[in-house]
């Protein structure tokens, strides 16, 4: 692990360069950058500081603000301290992790969590139903896997990347840190901190479809003991679809307090707002039990159903405060305290049917839901560093959770043209398939409230075998006691679970360079499910879904400032709910078996490249209906690829390019619909002409980004079989940003 190693552990690099002292810091806790440097063309050696502040020597104490990346220069990171809850080097980390820099991030032109995940290889960006972030991992498909800053963020709806500093993908079941669920592996959020750093940043971008969006970024440190920022949004975009309309905007202060040099007290509030149309996408077409359908051939832009009666809302309020304090003898403590209130809220209609090849008929449906929710966390996590032998090392974690989830969701369904005597559905031409009827929903379906209490302790041991071996090993104990009642019917459920979820993972460093890895791991879901909602008479007698992961891989540092990556893996699913038809499940098993590999970093200090391949088949083992066994598990291309290069022509030009490539799937278990693979091209320019540009004291950058520069028509994501989202023609969008 080389945790926070006696110098003498530590093997010197080839050559001193600035990343090697950076992964040497990172590696021994030592010292931590609070915030990747500004590199706005291209990356920059790690500058030293010469006047030492409050702030750097805190820093240096080994209080850290947070958790998440480290060592970040450019596109890569050094290492990481979610994956383990202890900032760990990439190299030690036994698990495939991506993550995405803020510099990646910006490049891309990615403002949004679905863009930002789209170039990460083997995580699908499934459809959500218009209305929230879904994602496939592994075969596992999730509305909930999804974290800020360590903490669970499970409510459904979009996020954007304003206040985000990274975001990391953590491969596999990771239940050991992160708790129920995360079977295929999690994606965790990491905000911007108010680190002491004295920030100006104002940005703009428009333009396809209308966009309009600003963003502020204010930081500094008040006194010797308080540091202060504030992250803004404001967007107000149009899209290519008929109809469509977003308006988003969210505010995020935090203020840290060092009262003292060993101890950290950080407070954060975020309120955000996504309020736009919910679009559904278009149907399928053709088809015979022999013969699957496809995508109708209808124009991209042709929304199917009544958009004004078609809309999802979002208001989050969430606060945390964070409590860090390093003992004299080195415990480390750290406190986190999380409320969140999401209430969400949303109403569609969509195509329910494929195209009737008979009358070219297309059935539209609808209904309005409202799932607020309101979810309290408290982590206590301890962590003390010490030596059996001067060869043996140990990073010793244990820690404790506790949380509450209230969640309601309520559903009324759609009458058409009457508010009490009309039909369900509407049909409407293929070739006119908006509709402008009434729609009323006054037809009452769901009325549930969930109440969710949840304990869990959990310990993890990194040990140091010489420099050669490490070993991690831990242990997660979760008690889980859902609530469940049903307003409709009166009924009234529930279900207690306590499971442990194993971890141990061994790496071995034949060379400084290049680590190899195995890890085996198990995490489970209780079978209400993601989101609680489907406990009844038979899932309340069932137990929870399991997940056991096998895997294999390797870590090799082939540049200074370059990784390349790989790993084989196969992930088991346990009695799993699989959806069939519109509402109906059975129970069954599935397999995934894959592999993957990325390359990340700078080929040259000029040339900055993200690439990733990830080969996958997900299959369903067995199952309650025997026609069900060997289908392919819905929304899993078996190849995903992508290919980022970011080259800087000179201090004050660059250009970027890329590819994703992604082949077909299918949308359900019946595997009767073929969504077909595509490849779409992107490309960026980038300009800074540097400081004091207009003579303000500023610093000025500017970008240009096209996606699909080919102007590629292809399917992005689907829902089911008749929810299938086309991609974006070609967009073009111009970014400026100001630092003074």
């Amino acid at each position: 692990m080389r945790v926070d190693a006696p110098q003498e552990k530590a093997r010197p690099a080839p050559r001193p360069t600035p990343h090697a002292n950076v992964r040497a810091r990172a590696v021994r806790h030592a010292a931590q950058a609070p915030r990747a440097p500004a590199q706005p063309i291209a990356p920059a050696p790690v500058a030293l500081r010469v006047e030492k502040t409050f702030w750097d020597s805190a820093t240096a104490s080994g209080v850290v603000l947070g958790r998440g990346p480290i060592g970040v220069q450019g596109y890569v990171a050094a290492g990481t301290s979610s994956a383990t809850k202890t900032a760990t080097s990439i190299m030690d980390i036994p698990q495939s992790v991506s993550i995405l820099t803020k510099q990646q991030m910006q490049d891309r032109g990615s403002v949004s969590l679905g863009q930002a995940l789209t170039y990460v290889p083997g995580v699908t960006v499934v459809q959500g139903e218009g209305n929230r972030d879904q994602i496939t991992i592994r075969g596992q498909d999730t509305t909930a896997d999804f974290y800020t800053d360590g903490v669970r963020d499970d409510a459904q709806y979009y996020r954007d990347l304003y206040n985000i500093s990274a975001v990391e993908v953590l491969k596999g079941p990771s239940a050991l840190i992160f708790g129920r669920g995360g079977g295929g592996g999690v994606v965790n959020r990491v905000t911007k901190k108010a680190d002491g750093e004295t920030i100006r940043e104002l940005g703009f971008s428009t333009g396809s479809w209308g966009r309009k969006r600003a963003t502020v970024d204010l930081g500094q440190a008040v006194s010797d003991t308080v540091a202060l920022r504030l992250n803004a949004l404001y967007e107000q975009s149009y899209g290519f679809r008929d109809f469509f309309d977003l308006e988003r905007y969210g505010v995020n202060p935090t203020l840290t307090w060092r009262p003292e040099e060993n101890t950290s007290v950080t407070l954060s509030y975020e309120h955000f707002r996504d309020h736009r149309t919910a679009d559904r996408g278009i149907p399928s077409i053709g088809g015979s039990p022999v013969v699957p359908a496809y995508p109708a051939s209808t124009p991209i832009n042709s929304f199917f159903g009544n958009a004004d009666a078609s809309y999802s809302k979002v208001d989050l309020n969430r606060a945390s405060l964070v409590v860090d304090h390093k003992t004299d003898f080195g415990l480390e403590i750290r406190n986190q305290t999380v409320y969140a209130d999401y209430q969400k809220r949303y109403q569609n209609t969509f195509p329910d049917q494929p195209v009737a090849l008979a009358t070219g008929l297309v059935s539209i449906d609808g209904y309005v839901a409202s799932n607020p929710r309101q979810n309290i966390f408290n982590q206590t996590d301890f962590t003390y560093k010490f030596s059996m032998t001067p060869d043996i090392r140990h990073t010793l974690l244990f820690g404790a959770e506790i949380g509450n989830q209230k969640s309601d969701d309520w559903r009324d369904l759609s009458r058409w043209n009457d508010p009490f005597t009309g039909p369900r559905r509407v049909n409407t031409p293929f070739w006119f398939p908006s509709v402008y009827n009434q729609v009323f929903f006054t037809n009452p379906n769901r009325r549930r409230h969930t109440d969710l209490d949840l304990a869990a302790g959990y310990v993890q041991d990194q040990i140091e075998i010489t420099k050669y071996v490490d070993v991690v090993a831990g242990v997660r104990f979760d008690s889980f006691d859902l609530a469940f009642a049903d307003g409709l019917n009166g009924q009234q459920f529930r279900r207690a679970d306590n499971r442990w979820s194993p971890r141990v993972g061994l790496v071995v460093k034949p060379l400084e360079e290049l680590s190899l890895y195995g890890s085996w791991s198990r995490s489970f879901l209780p079978s209400a499910g993601d989101q609680f909602n489907v406990l009844n008479v038979t899932t309340a007698s069932l137990g929870p879904q399991g997940f056991e992961n096998y895997e294999v891989g390797f870590k090799a540092r082939i540049l200074p400032r370059l990784y390349f990556t790989g790993a084989l893996y196969q992930l088991d699913r346990t009695n799993q709910q699989l959806t069939v038809g519109p509402i109906g499940t059975i129970i069954g098993d599935t397999r995934t078996r894959g592999g993957e590999f990325g390359l990340v970093g700078n080929v040259t200090d000029e040339w900055q490249v993200s690439l990733g391949y990830a080969h996958q088949a997900a299959a369903i083992m067995s199952a309650q209906n025997a026609g069900a066994i060997g289908k392919v598990v819905p929304s899993v291309p078996r190849d995903t690829f992508s290919f980022w290069n970011r080259y800087d022509i000179t201090p004050m030009f660059g250009v970027g390019a890329g590819v994703v490539h992604n082949s077909r799937f299918y949308p359900t278990i019946d595997n009767a619909v073929i969504v077909p693979g595509y490849t779409r091209v992107d490309g960026a320019v980038f300009f800074n002409p540097g400081k004091n540009f207009f003579g303000l004291g500023e610093e000025i950058s500017a970008q240009v980004n096209i996606e699909n520069i080919l102007g590629a028509t292809y399917y992005a994501s689907a829902h089911n079989n008749n929810n299938i989202m086309p991609g974006a023609p070609r967009s073009a969008y111009v970014t400026i940003n100001a630092r003074y």
